[in-house]
């Protein structure tokens, strides 16, 4: 059995582009359970976040799905797998999730053209994506009793708001092969220009919180300024809750 990666994530998030890159890069191969979902949606004539809506009070199109990633954990090859609950079902998974706040996450489903996956504007694919994002979250908690949005669940965590895909990428190869040496390893990877500087202690390391995918400073605020001064891309964070 090789090792894995399961990617899950915000939508919108860049799972798609960054497991291109991934697949490349580590020579794995790709399994994706969000285009299975894009396939029934279609075969239902349903929108994405109507057949989000139908599975609450329908877990046998869950299960199927979720059947298949339970069966990925004795798969031979190394995969990148996309899916929002491979790091529950699939065994042996270095357990990646991307964030990226609610206006970015809708701008990027809107250029991506995705059939069913977008409204007309900005603020409507804004609050569409805020409830596809709150009817996963109830369902999963319903069936499995697990919270796909707790981020202690996620052995990495990359904020993909302002950074490439590429860049995305090599934080996640990076943390692979520090899992492969070390399973115990975590890190949450956060762009400072995401980070509220009127907010947290001036001194000390970098420390968040997290609630509803917005991320709070609570120490650290010199080491953010200093990261925004150089133009960092990342900045490595300790998350608390």
């Amino acid at each position: 059995m090789s090792d894995k990666i399961s990617l899950a994530g915000d939508l919108g998030s860049g799972k798609s582009t960054v497991s291109a890159i991934l697949i490349e890069k580590l020579g794995a191969q790709y399994y994706s359970t969000g285009a299975i979902v894009r396939e029934i949606a279609e075969k239902h004539g349903m929108t994405v976040g109507e057949l989000n809506v139908y599975m609450e009070t329908h877990p046998e199109i869950d299960h199927e799905i979720d059947d298949g990633l339970v069966r990925l954990s004795d798969d031979d090859r190394l995969l990148i797998i996309d899916s929002r609950m491979a790091w529950h079902f699939t065994k042996g998974t270095f357990k990646v999730y991307l964030s990226t706040d609610t206006v970015t996450s809708a701008l990027r489903i809107m250029n991506a053209n995705r059939v069913g996956e977008h409204a007309a504007t900005l603020e409507e694919t804004v609050a569409q994506t805020k409830a596809r994002r709150e009817s996963e979250k109830k369902r999963y908690f319903e069936q499995y009793g697990v919270n796909i949005k707790d981020l202690s669940n996620y052995s990495l965590i990359v904020d993909t708001t302002y950074a490439t895909p590429d860049e995305i990428a090599a934080v996640i190869a990076d943390g692979f092969a520090a899992w492969q040496k070390d399973n115990t390893f975590t890190s949450v990877m956060l762009s400072p220009k995401r980070l509220d500087l009127s907010a947290g202690e001036e001194n000390g390391n970098v420390v968040v919180s997290e609630k509803d995918g917005t991320f709070t400073l609570m120490s650290g605020t010199a080491m953010v300024r200093a990261a925004l001064e150089e133009g960092k891309t990342f900045i490595r964070a300790e998350l608390r809750s």
